[in-house]
């Protein structure tokens, strides 16, 4: 390219740099619908998030709460999870395969 040349639209400089301009737009959009704010060093999450990333039921994550199971906040009829909260019941629940010494 030389200093004083026109660049139009068809040019395939130009061309690649939309294509590249659209896939960075799309992985920034996909970003920003996943992103969760962090307060404190917390990312809080909703009851639908929890259950979408738990595969869980409403009831079930009721019945969690219920029992003590997942400790919640709730902020007038907002029910919120701390993600370090959810990761502390999932390694508390933990139960590895036994070993049996053989190969």
């Amino acid at each position: 390219m030389t200093e004083n040349e026109i660049v139009t639209q068809k040019d395939a400089q130009m061309q690649m740099f939309s294509q590249l301009k659209q896939g960075i737009l799309k992985k920034l959009e996909r970003y920003c619908a996943t992103a969760h704010p962090i307060l404190g060093g917390e990312v809080y999450l909703t009851g639908v998030e929890v259950c979408s990333q738990l595969r869980l039921s409403t009831r079930t994550l009721q019945e969690y709460r219920n029992l003590g199971t997942l400790p919640f906040y709730k902020i007038g009829g907002k029910i919120l999870y701390k993600q370090s909260d959810i990761q502390t019941m999932l390694e508390r629940h933990y139960n590895p395969i036994p070993q049996t010494g053989k190969l």
